[in-house]
């Protein structure tokens, strides 16, 4: 984190948060599970999609933000105990997402969103 008296040698953090780029995008899948058929008393079948995800670096927030797009959501029935693409987003890829920046040398500092 750059303050005025730990700048990591930048005159403001503007600058300092644009040295943490790397690439200008990164792109990745992540498959998850959903419920296909929900049966009641716990019983259920369960089938699996993917999630694309990019995270692209904004020069205007000085980092970078997500997006993500999982191409058969019209398969996903939120009337079978489902989530919208932002639940699946948060519960089930975000961890993984953060893990792999990471992994690549992209921290918390770095992320915008």
């Amino acid at each position: 984190m750059w303050s005025k008296h730990d700048n990591h040698g930048f005159s403001n953090e503007d600058d300092y948060l644009r040295s943490l780029k790397k690439q200008e995008s990164y792109h990745f899948s992540y498959s998850f599970e959903y419920i296909a058929k929900n049966y009641g008393n716990d019983k259920y079948d369960i089938a699996e999609t993917n999630m694309d995800v990019t995270v692209q670096w904004s020069d205007s927030q000085s980092g970078y933000v997500f997006s993500y797009n999982v191409p058969e959501m019209y398969k996903i029935d939120p009337n079978q105990s489902n989530g919208t693409e932002a639940d699946f987003f948060q519960d089930d890829v975000y961890w993984r997402l953060i893990s792999d920046l990471e992994s690549i040398g992209i921290g918390a500092e770095a992320i915008v969103s």
